[in-house]
């Protein structure tokens, strides 16, 4: 993607559709209400959501974006409630038709690793995610697709429960359509589960990918769970997205996030990026 200038816009949208992903979280898809151009982004990057909540008038929250940039008639959000003062209402009031100002685009999560698979630096990417955590991962790998890279995608994707588990009609359609995407589900509270009951109940896919697809149950994502797996370890790209005890562990407890466990692991900081989610 051509490097660029980042310019700050803001755009009324409307909504069109409104899919539930899972209790609590849906991904809305905005269109452009007045007749104006989706500003540029590259995958990874937020924008800010207005809206007026019972507490707030004009407050706002940080969203990655979901879909990619190639998709320029629209941009989707995928929106979670993690039982804050924001989110929970958003979810609650908003339909189809209803326009809010979208602002954007900011950060610069992911836009490291895409000028080196330009410049042929970079030839594997870990994405590590829990819970919403998905939805930057999401838009990187569908841009991936639409824009023929070749670069091998290692999604790490960690939730509680089966129940927990966002995008679960589309990751069969990003494993079909990218060859180079391999998926391992981390279910922590999910025990004396088998892979084959996960394939018929929660995610049916092509025996042709069963190959790209594994399983952890019961117990959290360890180091061990990538390296012995990835074989070109210490030269990949290593992205963590989710909340800030999956990237950076619990003092008091005296659990390592997936931060540490990496970098004790033997991966240098250098390749390792972060991006939290707070309370929404």
């Amino acid at each position: 993607m051509e490097s660029r200038e980042t310019q700050i816009t803001r755009l009324v949208m409307t909504i069109v559709d409104v899919r539930q992903e899972i209790d609590e979280c849906k991904t809305y898809r905005f269109v452009s209400a007045l007749d104006r151009d989706i500003f540029d982004y590259h995958p990874g990057q937020d924008v800010k959501l207005y809206f007026d909540t019972p507490l707030r008038k004009n407050d706002f929250r940080l969203y990655s974006i979901a879909s990619p940039p190639t998709k320029r008639e629209y941009m989707e959000l995928t929106i979670k409630s993690e039982h804050g003062q924001f989110a929970p209402y958003f979810l609650a009031q908003a339909k189809i038709n209803d326009q809010y100002v979208i602002e954007g685009p900011y950060g610069r999560f992911l836009s490291k690793p895409l000028k080196m698979i330009e410049n042929k630096e970079l030839d594997t990417l870990v994405f590590l995610a829990s819970s919403s955590g998905i939805v930057p991962f999401r838009c990187f790998i569908e841009y991936a697709i639409d824009v023929g890279l070749d670069v091998n995608i290692w999604l790490f994707y960690v939730n509680r429960t089966r129940r927990d588990l966002i995008y679960r009609t589309l990751l069969p359609s990003l494993l079909s359509n990218y060859k180079k995407l391999n998926l391992i589900l981390n279910f922590t509270r999910e025990h004396e589960v088998s892979a084959e009951e996960m394939f018929e109940n929660v995610l049916p896919i092509d025996e042709s990918f069963k190959d790209r697809v594994d399983f952890v149950f019961g117990r959290r994502l360890e180091f061990s769970d990538i390296n012995t797996r990835v074989h070109n370890w210490k030269e990949c790209w290593y992205a963590i997205c989710g909340g800030a005890k999956f990237i950076a562990g619990d003092r008091q407890l005296g659990q390592d996030g997936m931060m540490q466990k990496i970098e004790k692991g033997g991966v240098e900081r250098s390749r390792i990026e972060i991006d939290s989610y707070g309370t929404n």
